[in-house]
Formats: C-alpha cells, sequence, structure tokens
C-alpha cells in the first residue's frame, strides 16, 4: 500500500508542475465547483425532467438516486474510514485553488457522484452520453488539478460511482417504476 500512497504522491506532483497552465486556473475551478454537491448533475436531471418525455424523467430520477447513493457512501462510509490526509496539508502546496473541503481526501466524492449520474443519464439519453461522461472525467480531473485530491483519491471516487450507478440501474431493472 505504501508503494502505491509514493506512486499517488508523485503523480500529482508530476501533474502540478507539468499539467497546470495559469490561463486555465478560472476553468478548472468553475468545473470542479460545478461538481460539489452535484450541483451541474442536479441541474442536468431537473432540465431532462422538465422538458423530457417519460424515459428521460425517469432516468433523471435515477440519476440522482446514484449520485445520492455515491456521495453517502463516500462523505458517510469511506472517508471517515480511511481518514487520508489532503495533498496540500502533506505536500505543503501554495496553489491550492479553492477553499480548503474537509480534512479526508479518500475517494473522491465529487469523482463519485459526478460518474455515477452521468453513467446513469448515459443510459437515457445517449448519445448525450459522451458528453457527460466527458464532463464526469473532467470534474474528476479537476480534483488534482485545484490541489484537493491525489488521482487515485479520483479513481477510487469513479470506482464509488460506477458501482452506484450498477446498484441503482439493476435496482430499476427488478422494481421498474415509471413516472
Amino acid at each position: 500500500m505504501r508503494r502505491f500512497s509514493r506512486a499517488d504522491r508523485r503523480l500529482y506532483m508530476v501533474l502540478h508542475a507539468r499539467a497546470r497552465y495559469g490561463r486555465l486556473d478560472p476553468l478548472m475551478v468553475a468545473i470542479t465547483n460545478s461538481g460539489t454537491k452535484g450541483t451541474v448533475w442536479i441541474a442536468i436531471a431537473l432540465i431532462l425532467f422538465v422538458f423530457g418525455d417519460a424515459h428521460l424523467r425517469y432516468y433523471s430520477v435515477l440519476s440522482i438516486l446514484s449520485l445520492l447513493l455515491a456521495e453517502g457512501a463516500i462523505n458517510l462510509l469511506l472517508k471517515p474510514a480511511i481518514r487520508r490526509e489532503r495533498p496540500y496539508v502533506r505536500n505543503r502546496l501554495s496553489t491550492l485553488l479553492v477553499k480548503a473541503p474537509g480534512p479526508h481526501s479518500w475517494p473522491s466524492a465529487h469523482a463519485g457522484s459526478s460518474v455515477a449520474a452521468a453513467l446513469v443519464l448515459t443510459v437515457g439519453a445517449w448519445p448525450w452520453g459522451l458528453v457527460f461522461l466527458f464532463l464526469a472525467l473532467l470534474v474528476g480531473y479537476s480534483r488534482v488539478y485545484v490541489a484537493v485530491h491525489y488521482p487515485l483519491d479520483v479513481l477510487a471516487g469513479y470506482v464509488v460511482g460506477v458501482l452506484a450507478a450498477a446498484v441503482v440501474l439493476g435496482a430499476s431493472l427488478i422494481l421498474p417504476v415509471h413516472l
């Protein structure tokens, strides 16, 4: 496990040394903020619910359920259990681009909830799903860019998001309810 942590920290430092570009900072901050508490996904689901047909309404509700499942699993169970320190604490970076979040970083709730919502929306609103998936990946990457997560935090968040989406979509097959 230590080997993974060291490699993760090294990758984090490489990304900060080579992948940051000052002109992108405002955009990356906006992207990371859009993922806070699932804001962008709730907005997309609301638009689909209001303007979509019954099929899109159904998947918009499922996407919110998936997002909530991922957020809950991460923020209520995993982060308190694992308690991994955030990278800016360990590395004393002065390049934190957003207000410092809570103390624990593993896994990323932004990444998990984004992937959870995006996957469900992809199933319900193909071909827009490619845009949703790209946005979800970008939200996750933005968390490393703004200096609040290690890359493996984001990857772990993606895994939780995939699992949350699978649970919600699987349950929807067993208990189909249409709006």
